[in-house]
C-alpha cells in the first residue's frame, strides 16, 4: 500500500470516531442590581417622574476623625510643661510691671498652680515673692522705674562707666521716653548709635563742671590750623613730640653721625712659614 492510501485510511478512521471533547461550561454573569424605587432620588418607581439610572453609584462619606485625646490636658496656649508655663508667667510679670497674686496668675494661666510650680516661682532668680500678700513681681537688673530713681542712681555711682540703656529697658517700658526727656532738660548725657540714633549709654550731667569760656579764647582756638590726619604724626615728630596713635617703641631715633674719622687697621694674614722667620723681610 502506498503512503497516500495509508494517509487516507487514517483520516477516514479518525472522522468516524465520536467527538469526546467536552464543551466548556458556560456560567451566565449576574444581572446588575438596580436601586429600589424608594431609595431613588427624584422619583418612585414607574409612577415617578424619572427613571433610576442603574449605573449610578452612591458615594459613601468618610467618617470624620476625632483628634481629641481625652487622656491629655486641654491645650490653653501656655504649654504643657512646668518650665514653659513658668516662662510665660515671668514674661507676663515683666510686661505688667507690678506684683500679681496667685489667683491673678492662675487666671492668666487658666489653670491652678500646683505645689511644684509654686516652689519654682518662689525660687526663681527673676522673681520676687512677697509672703505677706502672696504675690509675685518681676525683678529687673536695676530697680529703676522713674526719672528720679534714674538720677539718684547715676549720682550715687562712684565710677564714670555710665549705665547701659539695654539694662534699663529690662522691666521698665518707659525707659526710652524718660531718657529723651532728661536729655532735653540737660540732666543726663546720652550716647547714641550712628545708624538709627538709639540710646546706648547714659551718664549724669554734673552742671557744676560747666565753665564759661571767654570769646577771645574761643577766637584764638579757632585760628589754630590743624594739619591733616595723615600728616599729623610727622608734624609731632618734627616738633619733638610723640604721637599717641603710634607706639613709642616703633619710633626710630635719628642716629648721630660721628665726625671723627676712624682709622682702619691693616689686615694681617696668618703667618704659616715660621721656619723662615729669619730669612724673610718685614715690609711693615
Amino acid at each position: 500500500m502506498s503512503l497516500n492510501a495509508k494517509l487516507n485510511s487514517f483520516k477516514s478512521g479518525v472522522m468516524g470516531q465520536g467527538n469526546f471533547a467536552q464543551a466548556r461550561r458556560h456560567i451566565p454573569s449576574p444581572a446588575p442590581t438596580q436601586p429600589s424605587p424608594a431609595s431613588t432620588p427624584g422619583g418612585s418607581g414607574a409612577n415617578g417622574g424619572s427613571t433610576s439610572n442603574p449605573n449610578s453609584v452612591t458615594k459613601k462619606k468618610k467618617p470624620v476623625k476625632n483628634n481629641i485625646v481625652y487622656s491629655q490636658p486641654a491645650d490653653t496656649g501656655m504649654g504643657q510643661y512646668i518650665m514653659t508655663q513658668v516662662l510665660h508667667l515671668v514674661e507676663h510679670l515683666k510686661e505688667v510691671e507690678k506684683p500679681l497674686t496667685r489667683l491673678q496668675l492662675e487666671d492668666f494661666l487658666q489653670k491652678p498652680l500646683d505645689s511644684t510650680m509654686v516652689e519654682v516661682l518662689k525660687g526663681h532668680d527673676k522673681l520676687v515673692y512677697d509672703h505677706v500678700s502672696d504675690s509675685y513681681a518681676f525683678k529687673p537688673l536695676h530697680n529703676i522705674r522713674s526719672a528720679q530713681q534714674l538720677l539718684t542712681h547715676l549720682q550715687a555711682s562712684t565710677t564714670a562707666q555710665g549705665l547701659s540703656v539695654k539694662e534699663l529697658k529690662d522691666g521698665w517700658s518707659g525707659a526710652l521716653q524718660t531718657i529723651d526727656d532728661l536729655e532735653a532738660s540737660k540732666d543726663i548725657l546720652v550716647t547714641r548709635t550712628k545708624k538709627d540714633g538709639q540710646a546706648r549709654m547714659v551718664w549724669i550731667n554734673d552742671k557744676s563742671l560747666n565753665v564759661n569760656i571767654d570769646d577771645e579764647f574761643k577766637t584764638i582756638w579757632e585760628k589754630i590750623v590743624i594739619p591733616p590726619p595723615a600728616e599729623l604724626p610727622g608734624e609731632l615728630e618734627r616738633a619733638g613730640l610723640k604721637p599717641t596713635s603710634v607706639d613709642p617703641a616703633t619710633i626710630k631715633k635719628a642716629m648721630q653721625k660721628d665726625t671723627s674719622k676712624k682709622t682702619k687697621k691693616p689686615r694681617r694674614g696668618r703667618i704659616t712659614n715660621t721656619h723662615l722667620a729669619g730669612m724673610l723681610r718685614d715690609y711693615n
